[in-house]
């Protein structure tokens, strides 16, 4: 009998070897944010109600549950991390109730938070992200707000990194967007001057032989290769269409992606007063088309569809954005995309199948409809049994970002103090919001680690940002934010990001601190490797107080390979 690969156990094995720790043997105020147009130029896809077109539900599913750590899982996924109360809330009521609340819960935006300061600071955004993504109750818009991010990719560690107000506006079109229609949401990105600037769409012009001006391909090769369809065809399932030959099938050639540059020609900030120099920067409308600078010639997009000539550039837009929209591409590429953020890193080509279907029509006949996919995703019966099904192989790595985050929140972590900042964050979490290093994000969505998770034929994408020296800067992180600086608390108020006392409270109750940190930090109860150490460390600190012990009790799990890795 084949000895079977296990996924968890490698990526155990792994954070162990790199970890500083040892591994055992075994009601925020609404906002309404300003300059986001929530509903496409035309009207065509606008949902107005986030409920409508969901999936059927299953009687189950709306049902109480057995289990605690089932809700916890559940939350892992679909918010930025359980707060004890968020458990009992969920479980009491089922998915499909927990659900339909978050659908329904007005957006928090980050602009007005961001604007509180008169003058915000260099990468301000960042902070305002930490203050959503900790305290926002609208925890499932937030959190797939976050996933698009990663999808449609701009940021700041240029020149947009004095634009943090612009930054802002521009991840609040995200949230907006979080459970309306790809659609829209593709098309808003388009004309944010914020993606203009990013990716040089913002002042493209129409062809100029004379002055040696061709149309700039970059945002129609991002458009096409990262945030639609991807470089090859594939099947509803994910899997790559093949030739005769077993040879990928392109999904586009250079021809396309100069049809659709031509397309994006002509757009700019809107009333600029200067093209090629503008003074009046309007981050936050929409871009304006200026059909002197939009090149009319026929062009040639996806499959050989053919735009005629004479159109402006708002038709030209219109047609090319549905053009890219109806390629059956995007539901398998998107609907993957998502279930890597949300879920798992290695989805079954059939649980891609399912989601992708809902993306191509949700029940009400509808294409693109993101709360439909995404719920689908967290109800599918590969998200909620996969554990379950295969304890050892499904799951994820979380992003730095997401454990720091979940610490914050179910330790009721403090990020509004108005003069903590966290421009620190990328150095020490190697990602921060908003500052992906390229276009391409902070990792690969097919990276796949060296070793035994990739001669096994499997992804590992957040593996990608982590080595010995961020392992260690993160741990190192997550430290200070546990045990440092609320020792500093005394002193100084701002510097007291999590709230340990109920966890020193139950010193001497040991079963109870236990149970307590395993619920907000672990995916299932604590194994018997990490009962050991904390009896040990429990041990060996019994002369110090019950302040000590419950910090570093809570810095030992945390800290944890287990508290790593989402299942």
């Amino acid at each position: 009998m084949g000895i079977k690969f296990n996924f968890k156990n490698t990526v155990l094995g792994l954070l162990c070897a790199w970890s500083i720790t040892s591994c055992g043997s075994g009601e925020t105020e609404q906002f309404q944010a300003i300059g986001i147009n929530t509903g496409s130029a035309s009207g065509k896809y606008n949902n107005t109600d986030p409920t409508a077109g969901l999936p059927k539900i299953g009687a189950a599913l709306a049902q109480p549950l057995d289990d605690d750590f089932e809700a916890i899982r559940f939350l892992q996924r679909a918010t930025f991390g359980p707060r004890l109360q968020d458990i009992t809330d969920l479980t009491e009521s089922g998915y499909a109730d927990w659900i339909e609340s978050q659908l329904q819960m007005p957006a928090t935006f980050m602009l007005p938070v961001t604007r509180q300061r008169a003058e915000p600071r260099w990468l301000e955004h960042v902070n305002s992200w930490f203050k959503l993504s900790v305290n926002a109750p609208d925890q499932l818009r937030q959190r797939v707000a976050y996933a698009l991010s990663q999808f449609f990719v701009v940021s700041g560690t240029g020149e947009l990194g004095g634009e943090p107000a612009a930054l802002a506006n521009y991840y609040d079109i995200l949230i907006a967007n979080s459970f309306g229609n790809y659609r829209d949401l593709v098309e808003q990105v388009s004309l944010s001057p914020v993606m203009g600037n990013y990716l040089s769409m913002k002042g493209n012009q129409k062809p100029d032989v004379e002055n040696n001006i061709r149309p700039d391909e970059n945002y129609a090769r991002e458009l096409l290769q990262l945030f639609s369809i991807g470089l090859v065809k594939l099947n509803i399932d994910g899997s790559v269409q093949l030739d005769s030959d077993g040879i990928p099938l392109p999904t586009y050639d250079q021809e396309t992606v100069e049809g659709f540059a031509h397309v994006f020609t002509g757009w700019h900030f809107n009333n600029v007063d200067d093209w090629n120099y503008p003074k009046n920067e309007d981050w936050f409308s929409p871009m304006q088309a200026y059909q002197e600078h939009h090149d009319t010639n026929a062009k040639t997009l996806l499959n050989g569809k053919k735009i005629p000539a004479g159109q402006s550039a708002e038709k030209d837009m219109q047609d090319a954005l549905d053009n890219i929209f109806n390629h059956p591409n995007v539901g398998p590429f998107f609907s993957t995309h998502l279930i890597k953020q949300l879920v798992t890193s290695n989805p079954s080509a059939d649980y891609v199948a399912r989601v992708a279907r809902i993306f191509n029509a949700d029940s009400s006949g509808v294409r693109g409809n993101i709360a439909a996919v995404a719920t689908a995703i967290l109800t599918d019966p590969e998200a909620l049994n996969g554990f379950a099904d295969d304890p050892e192989n499904f799951g994820k790595l979380k992003e730095p970002l997401v454990r720091l985050v979940s610490l914050w929140r179910g330790f009721e972590g403090n990020p509004d103090h108005p003069e903590f900042e966290y421009a620190w964050i990328s150095n020490r979490l190697a990602q921060a919001p908003l500052q992906s290093p390229s276009v391409f994000n902070f990792f690969a969505a097919d990276f796949s680690q060296p070793g035994d998770i990739r001669d096994n034929g499997l992804l590992s994408p957040e593996f990608q940002i982590h080595n010995e020296s961020s392992m260690v800067s993160i741990t190192s992180a997550l430290l200070a934010h546990s045990i440092w600086r609320n020792t500093m608390s005394d002193t100084n108020p701002s510097y007291a990001p999590v709230n340990i006392s109920a966890l020193a409270s139950m010193d001497g109750d040991v079963e109870a601190q236990f149970t307590y940190l395993s619920k907000l930090t672990l995916s299932k109860p604590m194994s018997s490797g990490l009962r050991k150490q904390a009896l040990q460390l429990l041990d060996a600190r019994a002369n110090s107080n019950a302040q000590l012990r419950a910090e570093e009790l809570l810095f030992l799990f945390i800290s944890s390979p287990e508290a790593a890795v989402q299942r």
